[in-house]
Parts: structure tokens; sequence; C-alpha cells
């Protein structure tokens, strides 16, 4: 008991200590974000002990605690295990996940692990905290160079249900989307002449390795679109071709550099990915049930086939499942906020006419979203999986529809505790 004080006693001096430091302009924000993100982180606990046949984040957690106490009775090799990943093999045969970004997220549980007395809800806190700190690093940066944008800010990466609910607690998705959280708000101070501090860049750079080592998809497209972007952002002042046809160059360097992007992992190699895509597609099929299932038109290993299946496959990662197919408590939750989601998308295109200081950043922001929305529903056609892993690209896509969208605009007015 006095563990568990100790441990939320620190947790909550290091949420005061940033409020003071980073959110004193909007405290309601950041006390209700951060109370909702450690509830999420909770709660996502919860669901899976009590509610969900697989059990990603306790079985984790049972990995966590055999590697700390290995560690324990071995401190040096735990540390090399934790460094270069070199151990005993009779410590790998007593972990349940082998896979290597498992284990990377394992490796830094067992920190925590060793450190709050095995208890998964201290653990779980502090992933949670660690969400939500970068979420609010992010929301601040926002809010300093888009006008009135604190609402959508917030909607998107501190309250939007589904996001705040799978970057929370115990899972891969918590530290992933936390390290594209702060990446973000770094490129938002370069493209914007801003200067950032060297822990800034620290952070930024660690996070690349923590997503790139937990979800490298995430982290190979979204690293493409950014450097794209600062490329262009550099020469546009420095070459008057490149300010003359900003698109067309955008679009020349972004395929160059996705090319490059190829190189950097087996599963982008062109000999390799549509097998990998495939694969992970038929393993999704083979364990789920039909009704729960993205049906594609005869989709196999092939570039055609994959140009096809592409707009069923975007509508069904940004729209699915729709209220008629909704059977069961989480995915009519799921079906609902669809239709929400259906609904700012709309109203949002109403001022596309409004966007032309922002057009490179918004053709930036729709590439991520749409071609990580597409792939990951080829290989994930599993409705409910999906549901999880679209939260990579879902935040940008609801700041995207709600930033300066007339409907939210509209309850804003009428709403005062929303002005």
């Amino acid at each position: 008991m006095m563990i568990t004080a100790i441990h939320f006693f620190i947790i909550g001096s290091i949420a005061w200590f940033v409020f003071k430091t980073y959110g004193i302009e909007y405290p309601r924000v950041f006390w209700l974000g951060f109370f909702f993100k450690i509830s999420m982180g909770a709660a996502l606990g919860l669901v899976y002990l009590y509610y969900y046949s697989a059990n990603d984040t306790w079985l984790f957690f049972k990995d966590a605690n055999l590697l700390a106490a290995l560690g324990k009775s071995d401190f040096k090799d735990y540390l090399r295990f934790l460094a270069i990943g070199e151990a005993p093999d009779y410590w790998v045969n007593h972990l349940s996940n082998s896979q290597d970004r498992s284990l990377f997220l394992i490796k830094i549980m067992s920190a925590f692990s060793w450190m709050d007395g095995n208890n998964y809800w201290i653990s779980a806190t502090y992933f949670s905290l660690i969400s939500f700190l970068a979420a609010w690093y992010l929301f601040s940066v926002i809010t300093q160079y888009f006008e009135n944008s604190w609402l959508a800010a917030s909607l998107s990466f501190l309250f939007f249900p589904s996001v705040a609910f799978w970057s929370s607690g115990l899972i891969k998705e918590t530290l992933a989307l936390a390290s594209m959280y702060i990446i973000s708000g770094l490129f938002l101070k370069l493209i914007n002449n801003k200067k950032s501090i060297w822990s800034e860049w620290l952070c930024a750079i660690c996070g690349f390795w923590v997503a790139w080592s937990l979800k490298y998809y995430w982290a190979a497209l979204f690293g493409a679109v950014i450097f794209t972007y600062l490329l262009v952002h550099f020469f546009t002042n420095k070459i008057l071709l490149v300010k003359q046809h900003k698109i067309v160059v955008w679009i020349i360097t972004f395929i160059s550099l996705s090319a490059l992007v190829t190189f950097l992992h087996p599963n982008f190699h062109l000999t390799r990915f549509l097998t990998v895509l495939i694969t992970n597609h038929n393993d999704f099929v083979n364990l789920s049930d039909e009704n729960g299932l993205i049906h594609f038109y005869q989709f196999q290993a092939n570039w055609g086939s994959v140009i096809i299946n592409a707009p069923w496959a975007l509508l069904s990662g940004l729209l699915r499942p729709f209220i008629w197919e909704a059977r069961g408590l989480t995915v009519c939750l799921a079906a609902l906020e669809n239709i929400v989601i259906s609904i700012l998308l709309i109203t949002a295109l109403s001022r596309i006419n409004r966007v032309n200081s922002y057009r490179l950043l918004l053709l930036s922001i729709v590439t991520y979203i749409i071609l990580l929305c597409v792939f990951l529903a080829l290989s994930t056609p599993n409705l409910g999986s999906l549901s999880r892993y679209r939260v990579g690209f879902l935040p940008f896509l609801i700041f995207l529809i709600t930033y300066r969208n007339p409907l939210i605009g509209y309850i804003q007015d009428r709403v005062p505790f929303l002005r």
C-alpha cells in the first residue's frame, strides 16, 4: 500500500509540475485530459481482463514481471538483454512473447515492474502519463501556431474516445503514438521557424527509435511524409522552381524517399511487401468471424489488386463498422463514433477552399492518413483489430476535420463551457 501511495504521489507531482510550467493557460483541459487518460489506461486493463479473449496487455505484463524477476537474480545479464538482446536461453524460454517488437515493449515494461513491485495498475498509469504528456506537448505546440485551435486539438489528441482508449495503458500503441506526437510537435516548430531546445530533439530522436521498434510501418510512412515536407519547405525560398511548383516537387520527393524506405526494413522490400500484406490479410481472415471482416474483391499479391481494393479499404478503415453492422456493445460504440466522424468529415468539406495557406501541410497529412489507412485495412481486415490499429492516423484525421469546422464552431458558440 505504501509503494502504491508513493508512486501515485510521484505521478501526481509530475503532472502538477508540468501543469504549472506548461498548462496554466488551459487548466480545465489539462486536468480533464490527465484524469481521462489515466482512467482509460485502467479501463483498457479491465476490458482485456474481463471482456476480450485475447489478452495482449496482461501477457506483456506477465513477461515483464518474469524479466524483472530474472533481472533481480542476475542484474548483469538483465542489462545485457536490455541493451543488445543477448540472454541465456532459459530466460527467453520463460517468455510468452518472442517477437522483436513485443520484446522491445516488454523490456521497457520490466523496468516499471521492477520499480513498482509488479503492480499492473501502477505500470499502466505510468504509461498513460507518458501518453498524456506527449499529447499535451503536441496540444501546446498546435495552439501556439493555429489560431483558435484549442478545442479541435484537445478533442483530437486528448479526448476522442477510441484514440484515448487505444493509446493508454500497457500496449504498444501507447508509446508508439506518444512518440509520433513528440515528433509532430518538433516538426511544427521547425516549419514555423521557431527555436527548439535540445531536450525536444533528444525526445524526438528517442521517439522515432521507439516508434520504429514498436510500429515500424507508422514510423516509416510518417518519416517519409515529414522529411518530404521539410525538404520542400527548406528549398522553397532558395529555388524559384520549387516555389512555383511546390506540389509537384513534393510528390516527386515523396516518391523518391518512399523508394529509399524500402531498404530500411525487410518487409518493405518490393519483392516481399505484397507477400507480407497478403499473408497478414489471410491470417486475419482465417482467425476472424465472418461478420467482422472487410471483404475485398479477389484480393491477391499484386499492385493491380491493391489499387482496385484501395477505395473500399479506405472507406472501411475510416468509417466502418457502420451502425447497421453493429453487434455487441464495443461494436456499437465504434459504430456511433464512426457516425460522428462521418458528420465531421461532411461538414469539414464546406471549408476546403479556405486552406490555401496550408495546402502543402494538408497534402502531407492527407497522404499519411490515406496510405496508412489503406494498407492497414488491407493487411488487417478484422474491423475489431483495425479499430485499435488505426489510432496511428486517427487523431490527425480528427484534427483535420474539426479545426475550423463550422459545426464545431456552431456548437462552441452555444456552449459556454467550450468558449
